[in-house]
């Protein structure tokens, strides 16, 4: 499956085709919970992931719940992708996620400007 072809199944339902495209980009979809009952398979997809791809691209659009366990999965992503010479860019944040990753004031650390939701201006 291309970066094209996102991959939508759930986190711990890791699809064995998350496969980069010819740029080296991997997009895929995290949907539902992201949370502590997930972690171990969310950390094997995604790990896998970044170690296929140049940029491994997440879409949050579809996240329900963050907790701090899948905030400090994708902290370590970053680490990890910053220390490889590789990129890991968050994308189209659901009010859930952009509000975990702003109350913990992670925003910086993505790099990633957080879409301004409405209940905070």
């Amino acid at each position: 499956m291309s970066a094209d072809t996102m991959a939508n199944a759930p986190a711990e339902a890791a699809p064995a085709a998350d496969l980069p495209d010819a740029e080296g980009r991997l997009a895929i979809v995290l949907e539902g919970d992201v949370d502590i009952y997930v972690a171990e398979a969310l950390w094997r997809r995604l790990s896998a992931g970044l170690r296929a791809a140049t940029v491994l691209e997440l879409d949050l659009s579809a996240v329900s719940l963050i907790d701090t366990t899948g905030l400090q999965i994708l902290a370590q992503l970053q680490r990890t992708a910053a220390r490889e010479g590789r990129s890991l860019r968050l994308r189209a944040h659901s009010p859930a996620a952009a509000e975990a990753i702003e109350f913990l004031g992670l925003a910086p650390l993505f790099g990633d400007p957080l879409p301004i939701q409405t209940q905070w201006a």
